[in-house]
C-alpha cells in the first residue's frame, strides 16, 4: 500500500500530470503481475532498443523484488531489485518519461534495498542514463561496455 505523504510527494513531482490523477508507486508480487511488468519492459527494451525478447525475461525475474508504476490503472514504469543487490529493468512508458516517474521507482527500489539489509546497490546504466542516476546518489565505476549491442557503464550507490 503507498502511504498518503508517498502519494502526495509523487503528485507533486509529476508536475506535467493533471494533480486529478495520481501515480501509484509500490513494491509488488512477481507472479501476480508479471504481465503488467513485462508489458513495459517490452515496450521499452524490446520495441524502442530492438533487444531481443527472449532475453529480456530471465532468471532473475521470479528471485527479484519489483517495483511497478501505475497510472490510471495503468502499468507505466518498473524496476527490480536482486537478490545481490543489483538494480535493473528500470524502464518508464516513453510517453511519461521526464515527469519524475523514473525517480520514483528509483527511490522505491533504494527503500526495499534497505529493508533487505543491503549495504550498497550496483547497477548497469545505460550511457544515456549516466546524469539521471548520478541525480540519484550514484557514481561511476569503471569502463563502458557494451551488452547487447548498447553502451553501458556500471554504477553504485552506498545505502545509509
Amino acid at each position: 500500500m503507498v502511504s498518503t505523504s508517498k502519494v502526495l510527494k509523487m503528485v507533486s513531482t509529476l508536475s506535467k500530470i493533471s494533480t486529478q490523477h495520481v501515480i501509484k508507486i509500490s513494491t509488488v508480487d512477481y507472479f501476480a503481475n508479471q504481465r503488467a511488468i513485462h508489458l513495459v519492459r517490452h515496450a521499452v527494451f524490446v520495441c524502442e532498443q530492438f533487444i531481443p525478447a527472449d532475453l529480456e525475461i530471465d532468471r532473475y525475474d521470479p528471485v527479484s523484488q519489483h517495483v511497478l508504476a501505475l497510472f490510471e490503472g495503468h502499468a507505466v514504469g518498473t524496476g527490480r531489485l536482486t537478490p545481490d543487490g543489483r538494480i535493473g529493468r528500470v524502464a518508464v512508458a516513453k510517453h511519461l518519461r521526464n515527469q519524475g516517474i523514473g525517480r520514483c521507482v528509483m527511490e522505491e527500489l533504494l527503500e526495499v534495498a534497505r529493508q533487505h539489509r543491503h549495504h550498497e546497490v550496483v547497477l548497469a546504466a545505460q550511457c544515456h542514463a549516466i546524469p539521471f542516476y548520478e541525480r540519484l546518489g550514484f557514481y561511476q565505476e569503471g569502463h563502458v561496455f557494451k551488452e547487447l549491442g548498447i553502451k553501458h557503464v556500471t554504477m553504485r550507490r552506498t545505502l545509509v
